[in-house]
């Protein structure tokens, strides 16, 4: 193996390259990338067993090969060489070194064995459909925010489906962890209908936070990213950049009806007030309840206090209020998730007392809904706190 790269080509293979590498695996040879060189490529490749990707580009090849070294070494030595450098990698088969040269540089890296390295095999059939950065950003940028911390679980991971709606099917993106709920969607892109059906459920696959936030940080910024779903793992692919890995085994809970019927109560708020509001208060919101915060409204517009042995606060946001609202409890750390998720100015809130949700809409993200649970209140605040 001999070939000569640009150091910053050489980075941006590595970065990404090594993005799956584990730190501390007890495999050693887990802790360690792939390096490819075949066909004028140089290809990097890691894997952490449950997810694996493989970043390429050109490069000036005399020699191809392939081995192993250890991919956060690997990518420390190449952050450190000097900007647009040309770096020269080699293998020593006599003492089985890589050696990078860039200028007076050199530096060696022991190896091991390509062949005992844990590659996942890439059977690239099933479901096959195109998805854009946008894409993968609006469906998975704020549902991987909402999932449950119970390892193992379904909703630890993000349920990426076919969802059917009176217009048309969309490709829909939910995650919650039972408290909190975001569901993004998108126009249903063709070949999306024939990703695996599970316990009469509709077409998809549950994503874990690690696989959603690793095709984040890889496709954030792809033109166009072609995607493969079958029954054990999922791939996503541009011409430079391969990523697979499995995915969460389980059935997801039956979320339609609470995003289904919104109340007719309805409070509507500039989004930006909101927040601030959230954030005066939730300093004082106890972590032993929940970060609870009590809102109501009145005649002012939406009432929210909270109250606690080491101080509290109410305000009131300017809101255009349609039927009665009662006071309800919820999250503040949930509330700031949600309202976080949204860009537009002015948003819809459906508290529902029956139902024990509030519904987050916006006219202005059709695409968006977000469902907070209510919290029970048991204090004074909660007869309708006044400001004053």
């Amino acid at each position: 193996m001999k070939l000569t790269i640009n150091r910053d080509r050489l980075a941006d293979i590595v970065t990404r390259g090594v993005s799956n590498a584990p730190k501390n695996s007890p495999s050693m040879i887990a802790n360690n990338a792939r390096i490819t060189v075949r066909d004028g490529k140089l290809s990097v490749a890691s894997t952490d067993f449950d997810m694996m990707v493989e970043a390429s580009g050109e490069c000036q090849m005399e020699r191809g090969g392939v081995t192993t070294v250890d991919a956060a070494k690997l990518k420390m030595t190449v952050d450190r060489l000097p900007k647009s450098v040309e770096v020269t990698l080699s293998y020593d088969d006599s003492k089985h070194n890589l050696i990078m040269k860039a200028g007076r540089s050199r530096v060696t890296f022991p190896t091991l064995a390509a062949e005992d390295w844990p590659a996942r095999v890439m059977k690239m059939e099933g479901a096959e459909f195109k998805l854009s950065g946008a894409d993968l950003t609006r469906l998975f940028g704020h549902t991987a925010q909402a999932l449950s911390p119970a390892p193992g679980s379904p909703m630890s991971g993000v349920f990426l489906h076919v969802r059917e709606t009176e217009k048309a099917p969309l490709l829909a993106a939910v995650g919650t962890t039972g408290m909190i709920l975001i569901l993004a969607t998108i126009t249903a892109p063709k070949g999306a209908e024939n990703m695996p059906h599970r316990q009469g459920q509709p077409a998809g696959v549950i994503l874990s936070a690690e696989t959603v936030n690793s095709v984040l940080r890889l496709f954030r910024s792809a033109e166009e990213v072609h995607v493969i779903v079958n029954e054990s793992s999922i791939f996503f692919r541009t011409g430079d950049v391969h990523f697979c890995s499995a995915m969460l085994v389980g059935t997801y809970p039956n979320y339609q009806p609470l995003v289904s019927t919104p109340s007719e109560t309805r409070v509507l708020v500039d989004r930006t007030l909101c927040i601030n509001t959230v954030s005066l208060l939730e300093p004082f919101a106890s972590k032993e309840l929940g970060h609870r915060l009590q809102c109501a409204g009145s005649d002012e517009g939406f009432v929210v206090a909270v109250g606690s042995q080491t101080g509290g606060g109410v305000d009131v946001v300017e809101a255009e209020i349609d039927g009665e609202v009662q006071a309800f409890g919820i999250s503040g750390q949930f509330m700031k998730t949600m309202l976080n998720s949204f860009k537009t100015e002015t948003i819809a809130m459906h508290p529902d007392a029956r139902a024990r949700r509030v519904m987050f809409q916006s006219d202005g993200e059709p695409d968006l809904i977000g469902v907070i649970a209510m919290m029970n209140i048991s204090t004074e605040l909660a007869e309708g706190p006044k400001h004053e």
